[in-house]
């Protein structure tokens, strides 16, 4: 059986982390993932990171495997960190998580993530995985008539494994907004269907880009994809100019409340 289908009530947001101790509060994916998470005997803390260019590049989640974001929290409900720093709890944030073998790499598309994905649950075991992909699919303007599918595929893939999928919206791109959000309204869905915790990454972007000019902002003058620059820099300043910062924090925060509200309740 795939995830809970009940309808959610309320999709998380990455800044209203309500405290571990108000579960009548909690987001409804904390349910589901716990499900999700039952008898997980893989790599504790594992994270894999699956996607295209935007997930393969260095500037995408390896900060967290030498600096630790704890100076850049709020007091928001939760622990600032778990016993040991979370440098020393993410797993597979340094280079053993890039590239196809990883199942990121430049170019993909969702068809991509499914040849790769197996292998990567059966060998690494990840705790859970870090989702964005779609920037690719809809080069042509469009969003490809498999694409819900195949991203329903690797969300029940993930499930199989008793890995938690951590989906991810994906950025603006230049010329293309129409697709990038009919793309984003599908992930969106399949955050509510099957109650699975979801990074809105694109609608941080346009909410943080100054005055809404996010094209050479926070995305580079490509207009594809994230801007670099500091990328363990989580200063409200840098957030705004820094594409890569931003996705980084979103992802932590969001991998944060997985941690304390599924993962460290055993």
């Amino acid at each position: 059986m795939f995830f809970n289908r009940l309808p959610l009530l309320a999709l998380l947001t990455a800044f209203c982390l309500p405290s571990v101790a108000e579960e009548a509060d909690s987001p409804k994916w904390v349910s589901a993932m716990k499900k999700v998470h039952e008898g997980f005997k893989g790599t504790s803390g594992y994270v894999a990171q699956f996607g295209d260019s935007i997930t393969y590049t260095m500037a995408f989640w390896k900060p967290m495997s030498w600096s630790d974001p704890d100076q850049y929290l709020k007091d928001d409900g939760l622990p600032r960190h778990p016993e040991k720093a979370w440098k020393q709890i993410i797993k597979g944030a340094g280079d053993e998580g890039k590239g196809a073998e990883a199942a990121n790499y430049s170019g993909w598309r969702v068809g991509n993530l499914l040849k790769a994905i197996p292998k990567v649950l059966a060998d690494r075991k990840p705790e859970a995985a870090l989702i964005m992909i779609g920037t690719n699919d809809i080069s042509d303007g469009k969003v490809p008539a498999d694409y819900e599918a195949n991203l329903e595929r690797v969300l029940q893939l993930c499930s199989d494994a008793k890995c938690i999928p951590i989906l991810s919206t994906i950025p603006p791109k230049r010329g293309q907004i129409e697709a990038v959000e009919a793309a984003n309204k599908i992930i969106k869905d399949l955050a509510v269907k099957h109650e699975i915790p979801m990074i809105d990454f694109y609608a941080q972007i346009i909410a943080r880009a100054d005055g809404g000019k996010w094209d050479g902002t926070l995305i580079s003058n490509d207009g594809v994809h994230p801007t670099g620059g500091k990328s363990n820099d989580y200063s409200e300043e840098n957030l705004k100019k820094s594409g890569y910062a931003l996705r980084n924090w979103l992802s932590f925060l969001m991998y944060r409340e997985v941690y304390f509200r599924v993962l460290a309740t055993k």
